[in-house]
Protein backbone atom coordinates (compact mmCIF):
# COMPACT_ATOMS: atom_id res chain seq x y z
CA UNK A 1 0.00 0.00 0.00
CA UNK A 2 1.33 3.08 -0.95
CA UNK A 3 1.46 6.57 1.21
CA UNK A 4 -1.27 8.03 -0.71
CA UNK A 5 -3.84 4.67 0.46
CA UNK A 6 -2.26 4.83 3.82
CA UNK A 7 -3.68 8.78 4.38
CA UNK A 8 -6.74 8.35 2.70
CA UNK A 9 -7.27 4.87 5.21
CA UNK A 10 -6.80 7.07 8.28
CA UNK A 11 -8.79 9.71 6.73
CA UNK A 12 -11.39 7.38 6.53
CA UNK A 13 -10.75 5.82 9.99
CA UNK A 14 -11.32 9.22 11.65
CA UNK A 15 -14.40 10.14 9.91
CA UNK A 16 -16.11 6.73 11.25
CA UNK A 17 -14.43 7.05 14.83
CA UNK A 18 -16.45 10.84 14.54
CA UNK A 19 -19.27 9.07 12.86
CA UNK A 20 -19.55 6.64 15.90
CA UNK A 21 -19.04 9.13 18.52
CA UNK A 22 -21.89 11.36 16.62
CA UNK A 23 -24.70 8.46 16.79
CA UNK A 24 -23.39 8.28 20.32
CA UNK A 25 -23.97 11.75 21.23
CA UNK A 26 -25.71 12.24 24.43
CA UNK A 27 -26.76 15.52 23.39
CA UNK A 28 -27.72 17.64 20.14
CA UNK A 29 -24.79 20.17 20.41
CA UNK A 30 -22.45 17.31 21.21
CA UNK A 31 -23.09 15.65 18.08
CA UNK A 32 -23.11 19.40 15.68
CA UNK A 33 -19.68 20.04 17.62
CA UNK A 34 -18.82 16.35 16.66
CA UNK A 35 -20.02 16.87 13.06
CA UNK A 36 -18.47 20.55 12.61
CA UNK A 37 -15.22 18.48 13.60
CA UNK A 38 -15.78 15.60 10.94
CA UNK A 39 -16.57 17.87 7.99
CA UNK A 40 -13.46 18.96 7.26
CA UNK A 41 -11.86 16.08 6.92
CA UNK A 42 -14.73 14.76 4.35
CA UNK A 43 -13.63 17.13 2.17
CA UNK A 44 -10.21 16.61 2.44
CA UNK A 45 -10.35 12.75 1.91
CA UNK A 46 -12.93 13.94 -1.43
CA UNK A 47 -9.98 16.28 -2.59
CA UNK A 48 -6.95 14.65 -1.61
CA UNK A 49 -4.46 13.38 -4.62
CA UNK A 50 -1.54 11.25 -4.96
CA UNK A 51 0.55 14.63 -5.95
CA UNK A 52 0.27 16.24 -2.95
CA UNK A 53 2.86 14.42 -1.18
CA UNK A 54 3.55 17.32 1.77
CA UNK A 55 -0.17 16.88 2.53
CA UNK A 56 -0.07 12.89 2.34
CA UNK A 57 2.95 13.16 4.85
CA UNK A 58 1.40 15.26 7.30
CA UNK A 59 -1.41 13.14 7.63
CA UNK A 60 0.31 10.33 8.09
CA UNK A 61 2.11 11.84 10.96
CA UNK A 62 -1.00 13.65 12.74
CA UNK A 63 -4.09 11.50 12.28
CA UNK A 64 -2.86 8.36 13.99
CA UNK A 65 -2.95 10.85 17.12
CA UNK A 66 -6.14 12.53 16.31
CA UNK A 67 -7.80 9.16 15.80
CA UNK A 68 -6.93 7.56 19.00
CA UNK A 69 -8.16 10.70 20.59
CA UNK A 70 -11.12 10.65 18.93
CA UNK A 71 -11.75 7.01 19.56
CA UNK A 72 -10.87 7.81 23.23
CA UNK A 73 -13.51 10.76 23.28
CA UNK A 74 -10.75 13.56 23.91
CA UNK A 75 -12.24 15.45 20.98
CA UNK A 76 -13.40 18.80 23.27
CA UNK A 77 -17.06 18.59 21.98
Amino acid sequence: MDAFEQARRLLNAVIAAYSGRIGAATSPESARALRAKRAPLLTERDTLTADNRQRIAEILTEMPSRLAAVRKGKTGE
